[in-house]
């Protein structure tokens, strides 16, 4: 399957001027699966405005799934799952059919405030795998990324390869962009310990007070930077994910094993 890392500037709250860079991608793209960072198509800093456009954002993906064709296409969005309850919200379109993957981890520290505006999603109810153009893949929304029970749990309901749109700001300033590495880390880190393909799409630009740096990325199940998309600018990049290289992989790395008694004694804690 050929993925398209979509590493956009999405201007804040402005619902149809995102919707048609969605659609300009889309439609010009010749990938099997086009995907964009969290929240794309409303913006991520919205604070109050989440209440005002997920009404307008959800028409959006509507209109997406529309054009889509045969192509998957995961575009971030705010999803209200039962009146007056909101979620941040990955919308995953195949074909013109439509799901939605909800975010797990909520920040709400520092510079975040989801928890003011979202609901979490339920793991026992809402992790999904989906197949596409040969390939087996779930969706983990940017701080799921920061703890390791989603991407695990993907990988043994069957994912190869996890998508993960994110709205990361800059952070942790100094002569290196430290938050950069941190990231490189933690995917490198996901790929070989579940091998599998890991594909961050990260948003760029300015929101209010905040700046993402994009650095888009696709990392192997042996933990290589593929495809390394820029900072700091808008841009695109298409990879082909090869499945020998993740069977090579597995050949030689202990994925069959999993001693679930480990999450029994976690549970208890």
């Amino acid at each position: 399957m050929k993925i398209e890392l979509a590493q956009i500037r999405p201007i804040l709250g402005d619902v149809e001027r995102n919707f048609a860079k969605h659609k300009e991608i889309v439609e010009t793209s010749t990938s099997d699966c086009v995907v964009f960072p969290e929240l794309s198509l409303t913006g991520y800093v919205l604070k109050d405005l989440t209440f005002e456009l997920f009404r307008e954002s959800e028409k959006a993906v509507e209109k997406l799934a529309e054009l889509s064709g045969g192509r998957c296409v995961v575009a971030g969005t705010i999803k209200e799952v039962r009146p007056g309850v909101l979620r941040n919200s990955a919308a995953v379109m195949i074909g013109g059919r439509i799901e939605y993957v909800y975010k797990f981890y909520l920040p709400t520290y520092g510079l975040f405030e989801e928890r003011r505006y979202f609901q979490r999603g339920d793991p026992a109810k809402d992790l999904k795998v989906f197949q596409h153009a040969g390939i087996k893949f779930g969706v983990m929304i940017c701080e799921d990324a920061w703890h390791p029970e989603p991407a695990e749990a993907l990988a043994l309901m069957g994912a190869d390869l996890i998508l993960v749109p994110s709205a990361s700001p800059m952070r942790r300033l100094g002569k290196e962009l430290a938050i950069k590495d941190s990231w490189e880390a933690l995917l490198k880190a996901h790929a070989l310990m579940n091998t599998v393909w890991m594909a961050f799409v990260n948003t760029v630009g300015s929101q209010e007070e905040e700046f993402f740096w994009g650095g888009s990325m696709v990392v192997s199940p042996l933990g290589d930077v593929k495809l390394r998309l820029r900072l700091f600018e808008e841009d695109r990049g298409v990879y082909k994910i090869d499945v020998d290289e993740l069977r090579r992989a597995r050949f030689f790395s202990s994925f069959r094993d999993h001693i679930s008694s480990f999450h029994r004694v976690l549970a208890d804690l």
